[in-house]
C-alpha cells in the first residue's frame, strides 16, 4: 500500500473546490448567444466573454459556441476574446433584460503565430511561453510523403531519432528502444509501452494530425517520468462545422544501393524487381447532430531494404543462419482509429466521449549488419529479429466547463501491447520459441483550469497510473509479472504582467511503487520567464527538473532479442536532470513573409544516468537449460553526464506574390556531451571487471558521450507556385565521435568491419530529399517525392545501414 501522507497533491482537492467555489454573483439580466468565426463562419469553442469594468467575472464559450454571462447593473462594455482573433465589443444599455447578441471574431494575425497547449495545458501563444519548442504542422507532414511521424520528426530543430529512438538536444544514446528520455502523448495523454517506455511509431494516427508539439528541455513537471530531456504531443483534429473526407495512397520502391554488389532483393513485381512499399490512409469527420465523429485508418505494406542473413561459407555452417527469407523481412502493419464527442442539448457546458487506437504490425529489427561492403544491406547471422505487435487504447473522457470560466476534465486511457520476438536459435539453426511481453495500463487524469483574475491562470491535476507486465522468459531471482504504481499531482501558475511580462512556476509530487520494493517519492520543480522587449522581440529563461524512474523492462525483464542477452538489474535506481535555458525570440515581416529567427542556449545535468553496458555478469541457465556464457547486456546507472549546447531556428511562410508563397524550416543545433565521472566504476561484472566510461568507450578525447552528434543542421524548403509545388530538405550529421568498444570488439570476433568502416567513412554525412507537387483538381493532390537524392550510403546507428534512395508517388483526395 503506498503512503500517501508525505505528498503535497492530497492537498490538492481542497484547493480546486476552492476555486471552483467562487461563483458570479446574482444580476439583473443575462447577456447570452454564439461566438463564430467571421472568416469560416464555425462556432468557437473557448472564447471569453467578460465586463470590461469587471474581468473577473468571464465566462468561456462551450463547445458549440454558446455563452452566457450574467449582467451588473449599468451601462457596460462586454468584450470577446480569443487567442489568434481580434477581440469585439458590444455595449449593453439596458441591463435589468436579458440580451441576446452573437460574436464574429476575425483573424488578428500580423505576424507569424502559432498557439500551442503542451507547455501550460492551456492554449496560448507559441511567443510567450517559456521553453523552447517547435511546432509542425499536417502540411509537412503531407508533403512528406509519411506512413508515420517519425520521418516529418527529423526535420523538428534539436531532435533526431537514433534508430526509432528520439533524442532531443543529445539527451540519450542508444538503449535498444527501452526507456526513452522523451515523454510521447497522443492529445496530451501517455503514449509509450508501459513495459519498456518505447513507442511504435506507426501507432501515431498520422491521417488526423492537427499539429506536433515539441517541448525542448526537462519537462517532467507538466508530464512526469520520462520527460527527462523534453516531450513530443500529437494533437488530433476534432470535427468542423462542415464534414471533411480525406483518402491518400502512396506506392513506392527502394532503389539499389549504391555499394557493388549490396543488392539482395530479386522480386518477380516491381520495377527492375526492387523492393517496394505502399500505403493507404483514411480519415472522416464530421457532426452529426449533438455528436462529433471523427475515425480514420491506414494500411502499410513495406518489402524492407534490410535482408535476411545471407550464407557465409567463411562462417562454421551452425553459426550461419538461413531460415529467414527475404519476403519474410517486411512490415505489415493495419490500424484504425476513432474520436468521439457527445454534446448535450440540455447540458451546453458538459461534453463526453470515447476515443480509441488499434493496431496489428509484423516486423523485424536488425541489430548487425553482415559486413562493411557487400553485406551492408543484409543481417548478421542470428541478430534479425522478427516482431509481432497488436496494441490498442481506449479513452473514456469528460469535460465540462462552468459558467465562471473553470474549465475541467477527467480523462482515462486503458492501453494494452502484445508483442512477441522470434530469433533463430543457434544451436538447432530452426526459429527459436517466441519471447512473448503482455502489458496493461491504467491511467487517469483529473485536471481543472481556471483563470483566477486578469491575466493569471491556474492548472492543476491529479494522477494515477497502474501498470501490469508478463514475460514469458523466466530468469532466476525475478518475477514473470510485475506491477508498476504511479501517483502524481501537480500545479502550475502563469501570470501576465503589464502585458509584455510572463511568469511560470509549477510543481509536481510523483510517487512510484514497483512490485514489493518501498515507495520511491520525487518533488518536481520548474520557474519560466518572458519578456517582451519590443514588437516581436521576446526574451525567456527558463529552469526545469526531469525525473525518470527506469522500467519494468530495464530492472526486470530478461531478453535475447537480436542474438545478444539482455540481463534484468532489479537495483537500477532513477535518473534526474536540470535544465537551465536563455533564448530570445525575434520576429519580422518582410512585405508578405513572415518569420521568426530564434537563439537558445541551454545547458542539462543529468544525475545517475542510465545506459546499457556489455559485460560478463553473472552464471545462469538459459531457456533450453544449459549454461550461458554469461556475456550480455545490462541496464547501469553509470554517473552524471552534462550537455551544454546552442540552438538557432528559423520558421517562415508567407506569400511574395498572389501566387507565389514559400514555407521554410531551418535550424542549426551544437551541442557538448560530456561525461562528468570519466574514471567512476559504475559496476563490476563477474569477471571481476569495473565498468567505467574510459574503458567502456572508443573515443575518450574530451569525454563525449557515445552515440550522439555534435553538430546537427537542417532545412525544409517548400516554394508553392498556383496549383504546384517544388521542396526539399537537407539534414547535416557531424561524426559520431564515441561507441561501445564491445562492438569493435564484436567486429574482431564476426568480421562485419566496423572499425574498417569508420575510418573509411569518418566524415560529415549530408542527406538530401526533394519532392513535386500539383493540386491538380480542389479535392485531388499529387505528389512526387525522393529520399536520399544522392542514393548515399551512410549509417546514423553504427552497424546499422540507413535507407538507399527512394521513390514515391502519393494521391491524396479530400472533400471539405
Amino acid at each position: 500500500m503506498i503512503r500517501l501522507k508525505k505528498t503535497p497533491y492530497l492537498f490538492l482537492p481542497l484547493a480546486f473546490t476552492l476555486i471552483s467555489a467562487s461563483l458570479s454573483a446574482q444580476s439583473t439580466g443575462t447577456l447570452k448567444g454564439v461566438v463564430t468565426d467571421a472568416a469560416t463562419k464555425e462556432t468557437m469553442i473557448g472564447a471569453v466573454v467578460y465586463n470590461i469594468s469587471d474581468k473577473t467575472r468571464g465566462v468561456v464559450s462551450d463547445v458549440d459556441g454558446n455563452y452566457q454571462l450574467p449582467l451588473n447593473p449599468g451601462v457596460d462594455t462586454i468584450v470577446c476574446t480569443i487567442i489568434s482573433m481580434q477581440p469585439d465589443t458590444f455595449i449593453v444599455t439596458d441591463p435589468s433584460k436579458d440580451v441576446v447578441h452573437n460574436f464574429h471574431l476575425r483573424s488578428g494575425s500580423q505576424q507569424l503565430e502559432t498557439y500551442v497547449v503542451s507547455a501550460g495545458k492551456y492554449e496560448r501563444k507559441l511567443e510567450e511561453i517559456t521553453v523552447s519548442m517547435e511546432v509542425l504542422k499536417p502540411s509537412l507532414i503531407e508533403n512528406k510523403n509519411s506512413s508515420n511521424i517519425k520521418d516529418v520528426l527529423e526535420q523538428v530543430p534539436g531532435l533526431n531519432i537514433l534508430d526509432g529512438e528520439p533524442q532531443i538536444r543529445g539527451g540519450s544514446g542508444f538503449d535498444f528502444g527501452v526507456g526513452t528520455r522523451v515523454a510521447i502523448l497522443i492529445d496530451g495523454l501517455p503514449a509509450l509501452s508501459g513495459d519498456g517506455s518505447a513507442l511504435a511509431w506507426s501507432f501515431i494516427p498520422l491521417e488526423n494530425v492537427e499539429q506536433v508539439e515539441v517541448i525542448k528541455g526537462a519537462s517532467s513537471v507538466t508530464y512526469g517520468s520520462s520527460a527527462l530531456s523534453g516531450s513530443i504531443n500529437v494533437r488530433t483534429a476534432y470535427a468542423k462545422d462542415k464534414p471533411v473526407t480525406m483518402v491518400s495512397m502512396s506506392e513506392g520502391m527502394y532503389d539499389s544501393p549504391s555499394v557493388p554488389g549490396a543488392k539482395w532483393a530479386e522480386r518477380t513485381t516491381g520495377l527492375n524487381g526492387l523492393p517496394t512499399f505502399s500505403n493507404v490512409s483514411f480519415m472522416h469527420a464530421e457532426k452529426l447532430g449533438q455528436l462529433d465523429l471523427v475515425f480514420g485508418g491506414m494500411m502499410k505494406y513495406d518489402y524492407g531494404y534490410i535482408g535476411p542473413p545471407a550464407y557465409n561459407k567463411n562462417l562454421p555452417a551452425a553459426f550461419n543462419d538461413t531460415t529467414t527469407k527475404n519476403n519474410q523481412v517486411g512490415e505489415r502493419t493495419g490500424r484504425f482509429n476513432f474520436n468521439l464527442r457527445y454534446r448535450p442539448k440540455n447540458a451546453p457546458k458538459l461534453n463526453f466521449g470515447l476515443n480509441g487506437n488499434f493496431m496489428q504490425s509484423s516486423s523485424n529489427r536488425t541489430l548487425l549488419w553482415q559486413n562493411d561492403t557487400a553485406g551492408l544491406y543484409r543481417a548478421f547471422p542470428h541478430t534479425l529479429t522478427k516482431l509481432g505487435q497488436k496494441m490498442f487504447y481506449i479513452d473514456p473522457f469528460i469535460n465540462y466547463n462552468s459558467s465562471n470560466g473553470l474549465i475541467q476534465s477527467f480523462r482515462t486511457r486503458w492501453s494494452y501491447n502484445d508483442n512477441t520476438a522470434t530469433n533463430e536459435d543457434l544451436t538447432t539453426n530452426t526459429a527459436a520459441p517466441n519471447i512473448r511481453t503482455l502489458t496493461n495500463v491504467v491511467y487517469s487524469e483529473y485536471q481543472l483550469v481556471k483563470q483566477i483574475n486578469e491575466g493569471l491562470n491556474f492548472t492543476g491535476g491529479l494522477i494515477m497510473n497502474q501498470t501490469y507486465s508478463y514475460n514469458n522468459l523466466p530468469y532466476p531471482g525475478v518475477l514473470q509479472i510485475n506491477h508498476l504504481q504511479n501517483y502524481a499531482g501537480f500545479i502550475q501558475l502563469d501570470k501576465k504582467l503589464w502585458k509584455v511580462l510572463n511568469l511560470s512556476a509549477g510543481f509536481r509530487e510523483e510517487s512510484f511503487k514497483m512490485n514489493s520494493e518501498t515507495t520511491t517519492y520525487k518533488p518536481i520543480l520548474r520557474a519560466g520567464a518572458n519578456l517582451k522587449l519590443a514588437k516581436g522581440t521576446f526574451l525567456r529563461a527558463s529552469y526545469g527538473q526531469g525525473y525518470r524512474f527506469p522500467s519494468i523492462t530495464e530492472k526486470y525483464i530478461y531478453s535475447d532479442v537480436g542474438g545478444l542477452p539482455i540481463f534484468p538489474n532489479p537495483g537500477l535506481i532513477a535518473e534526474t536532470s536540470t535544465n537551465i535555458e536563455i533564448g530570445i525570440k525575434q520576429g519580422f515581416k518582410i512585405n508578405n513573409f513572415m518569420g521568426a529567427l530564434d537563439v537558445a542556449v541551454f545547458q542539462q545535468l543529468y544525475s545517475n544516468t542510465i545506459e546499457i553496458t556489455y559485460g560478463l555478469w553473472e552464471k545462469h541457465l538459459d531457456r533450453f537449460g544449459n549454461d550461458s556464457n554469461k556475456a550480455g547486456f545490462k541496464y547501469l546507472n553509470t554517473g552524471d553526464t552534462r550537455i551544454r549546447g546552442i540552438e538557432i531556428s528559423l520558421p517562415g511562410e508567407g506569400r511574395i506574390t498572389k501566387d507565389l508563397k514559400i514555407d521554410v524550416l531551418a535550424d542549426i543545433t551544437y551541442i557538448i556531451p560530456q561525461a562528468l565521472q570519466p574514471n567512476k566504476v559504475y559496476a563490476t561484472d563477474s569477471n571481476y571487471t569495473g565498468m567505467t566510461y574510459t574503458n567502456s568507450s572508443t573515443n575518450t578525447n574530451n569525454n563525449i558521450l557515445k552515440y550522439r552528434f555534435q553538430t546537427i543542421g537542417k532545412v525544409d524548403l517548400q516554394i508553392t507556385y498556383k496549383q504546384f509545388s517544388i521542396g526539399g530538405d537537407w539534414r547535416y550529421y557531424s561524426v559520431m565521435q564515441n561507441i561501445d568498444t564491445i562492438f569493435y570488439e564484436f567486429a574482431s570476433q564476426g568480421g562485419y568491419g566496423i572499425a574498417q568502416y569508420i575510418n573509411n567513412h569518418y566524415r560529415p554525412i549530408d542527406v538530401f530529399d526533394a519532392r513535386i507537387g500539383m493540386q491538380a483538381t480542389k479535392q485531388l493532390k499529387v505528389a512526387f517525392v525522393v529520399d536520399n537524392l544522392t542514393n548515399l550510403s551512410y549509417s546514423l546507428r553504427p552497424l546499422k545501414i540507413e535507407s538507399p534512395r527512394t521513390y514515391a508517388i502519393r494521391l491524396t483526395y479530400r472533400i471539405d
